[in-house]
C-alpha cells in the first residue's frame, strides 16, 4: 500500500485544567486523535509545553476533543468536552 504523508510543522494549542499552553511539532496533519493525543499527552509529561505541568495522569486526553484548523499555519486544538455541544 502507498501511504502519503502530509508531515508540517503544526501547532497545537492544550487546555488541561485551567492551564493552556502551545505545542509546536513536526508530524502528520492528516495524523488520527489518538496519534495526535498521544504526542500531547508525551510533550506535556516531557514538560515541553510551557503553562502546563508535566504531573499528567495516564491517558489523560482520552475524552478530549480536537479541533483541526487548516491554513497558513496548521494548527489543532486538544480541550475537554462541553456538556453544551462538541
Amino acid at each position: 500500500m502507498n501511504y502519503e504523508r502530509n508531515i508540517m510543522n503544526v501547532l497545537i494549542n492544550i487546555t488541561w485544567q485551567g492551564q493552556s499552553g502551545n505545542y509546536l511539532v513536526n508530524m502528520d496533519a492528516g495524523s488520527d486523535d489518538n496519534t495526535i493525543k498521544r504526542v500531547c499527552e508525551e510533550a506535556v509529561r516531557a514538560g515541553e509545553v510551557p503553562g502546563i505541568s508535566p504531573a499528567l495522569p495516564k491517558n489523560a486526553f482520552a475524552n478530549f476533543v480536537i479541533d483541526r484548523f487548516h491554513g497558513e499555519q496548521t494548527r489543532f486544538v486538544v480541550r475537554p468536552k462541553v456538556p453544551f455541544g462538541s
